[in-house]
């Protein structure tokens, strides 16, 4: 028996191996068709290890969000492959093996079929940055746009919370100069309750890109209290004398601008007709000339009431004053009458014209002219000859002339002359 079964494994030995080996391939091919090895693409998301290690020692890192994610391929037969998704797979990027140039390796693995499912591909790297980390603190200030409605302003403005801490790039972190929450009051009448996301600006007013910072707070509540307006005319109070000094006076006080906007209730508004600014707060004592000066209204309004609006409390106040002077004048004899002539007796001048110096104010001066100023000299009592007399000039009540003397000669008429004034 034994030897009938070697006999039948050992005869045509040749065949019977061929017949095996095809039977194998047979199984394989069979296998192959039914469930076929398959490349597909996943993606996961991507894990940061060890970021604190570099936070401590002082070093921040930063990762664009879309870098947050890689993309690769696996292989695998259909049968596993078909069970995959891409909650499967896990990516890590340890930030202890970061290289010079910011690079990071990621490891990408499969939890589910580990043995079975194979990364293809390179290394897939991170691209990070690391830097200096620097933390800080800024207040948070209360701004509006927009304007109110008619007849309301913005009275007060509080953020709570108030401040903003801030960590991230140093390089970031120092362009920071203010950081602002803006409330929109266009139209409104009405306190509100606004959540604000802050602003953070630099010291030229631009803003700062802070997708790379770590904050504190992302939205603060920004609470505004409007109230009433009431546009007032400003007025400067002036003395009942004008006059500065001997030599100056006030002509004319203009403010810029003529009026103000005040805020506060309508009670206190209501009672308000104007905004007086004393003669004192000018502060006057040496001018001389036409001047120009700024005060700040502040102090001179009632309590609970402010200025309204971004213009401020400062007044320009334009002072315009004329000066007393003294200018000569040639006055022909012409405009001179001779009074008092006595009778039979002729005179005439001589010279041509009188030099008189006369006082006043230079706009009063300025426009005085020799040719129109008129006056007389008293001829009483004099006798033929030469004479010396006194001017007496019509000027203005403003006006004042110094003394001034013409040179007058006297003559008797001849006898056809006097028959003729007789007639």
């Amino acid at each position: 028996m034994k030897d009938k079964l070697i006999k039948f494994l050992t005869n045509n030995i040749g065949l019977k191996i061929l017949a095996l080996i095809l039977a194998v391939i047979l199984w394989t091919v069979v296998v192959s068709v039914d469930n076929p090895v398959e490349k597909r693409n996943f993606t996961a998301a991507i894990t940061l290890e060890n970021q604190d290690t570099l936070s401590s020692q002082g070093k921040y890192v930063s990762v664009a969000d879309s870098s947050l994610s890689v993309n690769f391929k696996v292989r695998a037969k259909r049968s596993i492959m078909d069970r995959l998704s891409n909650s499967d797979f896990i990516a890590t990027a340890d930030l202890a093996y970061i290289d010079e140039d910011g690079n990071v390796p990621i490891r990408i693995s499969c939890t589910s079929y580990p043995s079975t499912v194979f990364i293809l591909g390179a290394t897939h790297y991170l691209k990070v940055e690391v830097g200096e980390k620097r933390a800080n603190k800024f207040v948070i200030k209360g701004e509006t746009s927009g304007e109110p409605a008619e007849g309301y302003d913005v009275d007060d403005i509080s953020v709570e919370p108030n401040v903003v801490s801030v960590e991230g790039p140093e390089n970031v972190v120092s362009k920071i100069a203010s950081v602002v929450a803006i409330a929109d009051v266009d139209g409104l009448g009405a306190n509100i309750n606004e959540n604000v996301v802050p602003k953070f600006y630099d010291k030229k007013g631009k803003e700062v890109n802070t997708t790379k910072l770590r904050l504190s707070v992302t939205t603060v509540k920004v609470r505004v209290t409007m109230a009433s307006v009431k546009k007032v005319p400003i007025e400067v109070h002036l003395p009942e004398k004008s006059i500065l000094d001997g030599d100056v006076d006030i002509q004319e006080i203009t403010t810029d601008p003529k009026e103000l906007s005040v805020r506060g209730n309508a009670r206190d508004l209501n009672k308000l007709s104007k905004i007086s600014i004393p003669f004192s707060a000018l502060n006057l004592n040496d001018i001389t000339k036409d001047t120009t000066t700024t005060v700040d209204v502040t102090s001179f309004l009632p309590e609970g009431v402010s200025i309204a609006g971004t213009r401020g409390a400062k007044v320009e106040i334009y002072i315009d004053v004329r000066t007393i002077e003294e200018r000569h004048f040639a006055i022909p004899v012409e405009n001179l009458n001779i009074q008092n002539l006595p009778e039979g007796m002729k005179a005439e001048f001589k010279g041509k014209t009188v030099s008189v110096t006369i006082k006043g104010y230079d706009d009063q001066l300025n426009s005085l002219s020799a040719d129109e100023i008129t006056g007389s000299v008293d001829a009483s009592g004099l006798t033929a000859g030469k004479h010396k007399v006194d001017v007496v000039l019509n000027l203005d009540d403003d006006l004042s002339a110094g003394s001034a003397t013409a040179v007058i000669v006297l003559s008797e008429n001849e006898p056809d002359q006097q028959e003729d004034n007789n007639e």
